[in-house]
């Protein structure tokens, strides 16, 4: 019964905003769709022990892209956009160098809420481990592996008062049955101007596993803020909740933000993340970055990195 009353409420949110947009729609003057080009180029000397504590160098990429955003008036009230964003490999030298990270299309219907379908960041990411995943490299361990963007996805948006609420379901099959394979649902809020809140919901029924998580932010200055993130992740297999979570601090000085951070498994790693972004002129930035893994096994990790993005 659990599951079908979730079936049921989202086929109904999707066909409200379906039927919001078809009875909203009146022809709007033809104009062109906004295009904005954006992209970077990330680079770093990294070096990492591997789990016997071995050390290894390694000058590579680190996560650079290129994207492009469309919007365009469709109707009184009714925008569309899309976005698409590819991942490029500067190491890559063969015929694949760039990999799909972002690939939507949607329309934003106003007072009745955003619809948009492709690959698409996960919700759960946006409400609450983004609080304390802005290290420049490493950090981010309260994700708990927790997929942060997917294909085959369908997100509907809308916001009651000040609470925002996103929703976020899968469908590709996987199971092998029809119906949703993950579910997100999550919800924000900014209770004030320098404190926010999350909390989100996912229920991955590929691998049987359950995410519940929530995060706050806050700003003590316009140059100091604080971020928390606590997630439980329940393995229905093995009848097991592993909780962790993270807390971040950044200040900043003059063109140099200073990040410090701890992240713990429950009774599993430790990590204690250090890192610094200097920015260099418009476009340029340069960053360093130190983490420090405390494992059960007694064989602790030092992991280092340093590296310059391009961004536009």
């Amino acid at each position: 019964m659990k599951m079908t009353k979730k079936k049921w409420a989202i086929g109904v949110a999707i066909v409200i905003a379906v039927v919001a947009l078809w009875s909203a729609l009146k022809p709007a003057p033809a104009e062109a769709a906004e295009m904005n080009v954006y992209g970077s180029l990330n680079y770093m000397v990294s070096n990492n022990e591997n789990a016997s504590g071995v050390a290894t160098s390694k000058a590579e990429n680190n996560g650079s892209s290129i994207g492009v955003d469309f919007k365009s008036n469709l109707a009184e009230g009714v925008d569309g956009f899309a976005k698409l964003q590819v991942g490029i490999d500067a190491d890559d030298s063969g015929s694949s160098p760039f990999d799909s990270q972002l690939a939507y299309a949607g329309v934003d219907l106003g007072d009745a809420g955003v619809l948009s379908a492709g690959r698409q960041d996960s919700v759960f990411k946006g409400a609450v481990t983004s609080k304390t995943d802005v290290f420049p490299e490493f950090g981010g361990s309260a994700g708990q592996k927790l997929f942060s963007r997917d294909s085959h996805t369908v997100i509907y948006s809308n916001s009651i008062g000040p609470i925002q609420f996103d929703n976020l379901v899968k469908v590709d099959g996987s199971t092998g049955k029809s119906g949703v394979d993950v579910y997100e649902t999550a919800a924000s809020m900014d209770l004030t101007d320098s404190l926010s809140i999350g909390v989100a919901y996912t229920d991955d029924k590929v691998n049987a596993i359950e995410y519940k998580g929530a995060g706050v932010t806050f700003d003590l200055t316009d140059a100091t803020s604080i971020g928390y993130s606590h997630t439980i992740k329940a393995v229905e297999s093995t009848n097991l909740d592993t909780k962790a979570h993270e807390v971040v601090g950044s200040h900043t000085i003059g063109a140099t933000t200073f990040s410090v951070g701890y992240g713990e498994i429950v009774d599993g790693n430790k990590y204690t993340t250090f890192g610094a972004e200097k920015k260099i002129g418009e476009n340029f930035s340069a960053y360093a970055g130190y983490e420090m893994t405390d494992k059960p096994t007694g064989v602790d990790t030092n992991n280092m990195a340093a590296g310059i993005k391009f961004t536009f």
